[in-house]
């Protein structure tokens, strides 16, 4: 799964993002079946009218009703891709804080800056974080800044900008700030400036990263402001029920590690390239409830089952590599039974096709799905993120 972050890449992650589309595979993890899920292919097919939660896409937001209202400005991920929610919703289930991207000139992610006439420092785009409340009420939170999280008091954590504006050849450096309410005032919690993502609140730990040169992601948790320590070096594919765990994923994609957070020691790992069945890798940004872990996988989607000191893969569920060229990203269990699952996936344009988005749910059982109607991949089709209205920020 490849990390779009560089001056180029982020103010083009439209552009690339065209080239994909969103998935939501909601999977049964028992189902009214009885029988235990098995490793297999899922069958998608058309048919699915509506998704299994809050989903936003464009300028439109659509309640777990089906009920639609405006959003102030277009969603856009293009600042954090796959590593944080592009939309979340708050504790009280009031509020959601989206991100955006005010386009100051256009990029061909195809092309380099200079065959384009663009000079370093110039002007590309400005992130920003807005709010829709239950009211239908939109506002700004803050200009300059991407990737929020909620803590269960309603405090609100993302990066603010150094410097609002995204410019060519250019960090986008930050500081990590929270907010104890929207309107509240910020408190910076990280202050060395760098490229950061905030990733989800841990009880009242926050965790974010740290991206560095090549792409090297650093895990790090905050326990107060200013209190930091690094945790590990990788991205988080969950944290646990009860805040107190997350797993962690190599940089080289192949293991994944639980770790207690507060002490940082290792409670169980696994090597999927020697598991059965095998995979090539597995990726960041899935899911974590009771005693099953979800996470993107070569094969499409990997459930794993946590234990006393034991981590083991429970079930593969393949997708048609033809039909989900890159496979899924960001799947989250939306039950708290853990019987399904929601995740994003991109579909390149292919043909002379621009780029699509799809929503599926899907059942594990019998690993059959539904997928809604195509959606242009460039307006962001996703599931709105709706972990913080658990105790600890994850099921």
């Amino acid at each position: 799964m490849k990390r779009v972050f560089g001056a180029r890449g982020a103010a083009a992650a439209v552009v690339v993002v065209a080239g994909g589309a969103a998935a939501i595979v909601g999977v049964g993890v028992f189902g009214a079946h009885g029988a235990a899920p098995r490793t297999g292919p899922l069958s998608v097919h058309a048919g699915l009218k509506k998704p299994p939660g809050a989903v936003v896409r464009g300028t439109t937001l659509v309640d777990e009703k089906g009920a639609r209202s405006e959003l102030g400005a277009s969603v856009s991920g293009s600042m954090m891709g796959p590593l944080a929610p592009v939309a979340v919703r708050s504790t009280d289930g009031k509020l959601i804080a989206y991100n955006t991207w005010q386009e100051l000139r256009p990029v061909d992610a195809d092309k380099s800056f200079s065959a384009q006439g663009i000079e370093k420092g110039a002007a590309l785009g400005v992130p920003s974080l807005r709010i829709h409340d239950d009211q239908g009420q939109d506002f700004l939170l803050a200009r300059g800044a991407y990737s929020a999280a909620w803590r269960h008091d309603g405090a609100i954590a993302f990066v603010q900008g150094v410097d609002p504006v995204f410019r060519a050849s250019a960090a986008y450096d930050g500081q990590v700030v929270v907010r104890r309410g929207v309107h509240g005032r910020d408190v910076t919690w990280m202050s060395a400036r760098a490229h950061y993502v905030v990733y989800a609140w841990a009880g009242d730990r926050l965790l974010f990263y740290r991206i560095g040169l090549g792409e090297k992601t650093e895990l790090l948790v905050a326990d107060a402001p200013g209190k930091i320590r690094s945790l590990a070096e990788g991205t988080a594919i969950a944290v646990s029920p009860d805040a107190a765990r997350v797993a962690i994923l190599s940089e080289d994609a192949t293991s994944v590690r639980v770790l207690d957070i507060a002490s940082g020691r290792e409670q169980s790992w696994i090597d999927v390239t020697i598991a059965t069945p095998a995979l090539r890798w597995v990726a960041y940004s899935g899911s974590w409830v009771g005693d099953h872990i979800v996470a993107p996988a070569s094969a499409g989607l990997a459930v794993f089952q946590v234990g006393p000191g034991s981590l083991t893969l429970e079930q593969v569920l393949s997708l048609d590599q033809a039909q989900f060229p890159p496979g899924v990203q960001e799947p989250r269990f939306v039950d708290n039974a853990g019987n399904e699952i929601a995740a994003s996936a991109d579909v390149p344009p292919a043909n002379g096709n621009n780029g699509v988005s799809f929503l599926l749910q899907c059942d594990r059982v019998v690993r059959t799905c539904e997928r809604t109607d195509a959606a242009p991949a460039k307006e962001w089709l996703r599931q709105v993120d709706d972990t913080a209205t658990e105790e600890g920020g994850q099921w």
